[in-house]
């Protein structure tokens, strides 16, 4: 078995990368793909603690997009972690976040809330902090009694101390996987929570701008949705994905490699995967102008 989505403390996941090649091992999957939100970092130390084992680290990312007014994520496998132009796009959009982040701590401060960014990274040991970090540091802290008490009335869209994010668009995020000689998919379509007709245009119009597969077995989904994906990717054509999402302490119900109990990803998934590695973009079709994101 593999997974081809978790996260480290690289991004909002509470594991070292060593710690998720441990507990990779452990479960024993043949592969996983490290997928921190928009950056690399932790890629290098998630193979260096791989080395000599059997597990392959697939270098991976997840891209925060915007397609029209809502949110998309975008995962790339088998990116070149070294590509010049690929890393400082990442580092451009790691230091939007940065400065998003450090506005809204500023607005928790003038709404009574103590809270440092600066000390937010040595608590989590991360240099790319969420709105998760912040969540998990005020529920610590005692100022909120649940962690959704936090998106709900104070960082959530509309609430006093939130900041909108430029995210790029799904359009772009896809191609500057592509740059990278990456095969970018589809994250979790069960969380966008789209009407059928919905997902399917995304697929079709994404896929014209460069997608390659899609997450058809994820932790969430449920098994009607897990077999529409699947009828859906077949469809159109989409390279088949999956992966947990593990979080570590973020998501304490997601576990690595099973998901929620029930995740089975089978590695007959990635020699589709790898003969699409630096397959070139598509010739671009004209598209309606793309939507304005709106505070995210």
């Amino acid at each position: 078995m593999i997974d081809l989505h978790s996260h480290s403390l690289y991004s909002d996941g509470s594991d070292t990368p060593e710690k998720l090649v441990d507990k990779a091992l452990q479960v024993g999957l043949s592969a996983l793909a490290l997928t921190d939100h928009d950056t690399v970092r932790g890629v290098k130390h998630a193979a260096a603690a791989a080395e000599g084992t059997d597990l392959e680290i697939i270098p991976g990312v997840e891209l925060s997009t915007f397609y029209k007014r809502g949110e998309v994520h975008i995962v790339g496998l088998f990116a070149d972690c070294n590509n010049k132009g690929f890393l400082e796009e990442l580092g451009q959009i790691c230091f939007i976040r940065e400065e998003r982040n450090r506005k809204m701590c500023a607005r928790l401060n003038i709404m009574g809330v103590d809270i440092d960014y600066d000390n937010l990274i040595e608590i989590y040991g991360s240099k790319t902090i969420t709105r998760s970090h912040i969540a998990d540091y005020m529920l610590n802290k005692g100022i909120i009694k649940e962690r959704r008490e936090a998106f709900d009335k104070y960082i959530g869209s509309g609430c006093p101390a939130h900041i909108r994010w430029e995210k790029i668009t799904a359009e772009h995020g896809i191609e500057l996987i592509k740059s990278a000689g990456g095969v970018p998919i589809l994250a979790h379509p069960v969380a966008y929570k789209l009407t059928d007709a919905e997902l399917e245009e995304l697929l079709i119009h994404l896929k014209k701008h460069g997608l390659e597969g899609m997450e058809v077995f994820y932790s969430t989904n449920s098994k009607s949705f897990t077999d529409k994906s699947l009828h859906l990717a077949r469809k159109h054509d989409l390279l088949i994905s999956g992966g947990s999402d593990y979080h570590g302490r973020t998501k304490p119900l997601i576990s690595l490699g099973t998901g929620m109990g029930g995740l089975k990803v089978s590695d007959s998934l990635l020699p589709p995967i790898r003969e699409a590695i630096g397959r070139p973009m598509p010739a671009q079709e004209e598209d309606a102008p793309t939507e304005e994101p709106s505070s995210v």
